[in-house]
């Protein structure tokens, strides 16, 4: 049954999360053409769960699983050859010079070349989320999230060094 309440939540959440899922769908998927298909079948999903939201957690961590499990199923139904994310260009100021631009491109290199739940992780945190949503989000102990942030920082920061010193 749609209610107005139903209705206004959805709203709220599609308007309110659009953004960061339309980030989450980039990640996983990498190609600007797919984000808005993937991003309409979180938002379908996110609709017909809403009568089944049960408030054991923040609604938009409970949005963000539906989002994480409907990109695992959808990226299995296409995947093809891989493609690189790309982060938001909305992130970028608009006077950054060419280096700043350059680590930036090693950046979201380093980015797709990890695993798919270290990816995801990275996302989360840029997000913003805490280690607790993190951890809810993911089915990870908040700790392990936090050794899982720790290993991933250090091996994007090794990708990076290797890519300045021309290695990769």
């Amino acid at each position: 049954m749609i209610t107005p309440e139903r209705e206004r939540l959805f709203l709220e959440l599609f308007v309110g999360r659009r953004a960061a899922l339309q980030r989450l769908c980039y990640g996983f998927l990498g190609s600007p053409e797919e984000v808005e298909d993937l991003f309409q079948e979180i938002m379908t999903n996110v609709w017909n769960s809403l009568p089944s939201f049960r408030a054991e957690s923040a609604i938009h961590t409970w949005v963000y699983r539906i989002a994480v499990n409907t990109a695992l199923v959808y990226r299995k139904k296409i995947r093809r050859g891989e493609q690189l994310p790309d982060l938001p260009d909305a992130r970028m100021g608009a006077h950054q010079n060419m280096e700043q631009e350059e680590r930036l491109a090693a950046l979201r290199h380093a980015i797709a070349g990890l695993a798919d739940q270290d990816r995801l992780i990275v996302t989360l945190l840029l997000e913003g989320l805490s280690y607790k949503e993190i951890a809810e989000i993911t089915g990870l102990t908040v700790n392990y999230v936090g050794v899982k942030i720790s290993r991933i920082k250090l091996a994007l920061e090794q990708l990076m060094t290797e890519v300045a010193h021309g290695a990769v």
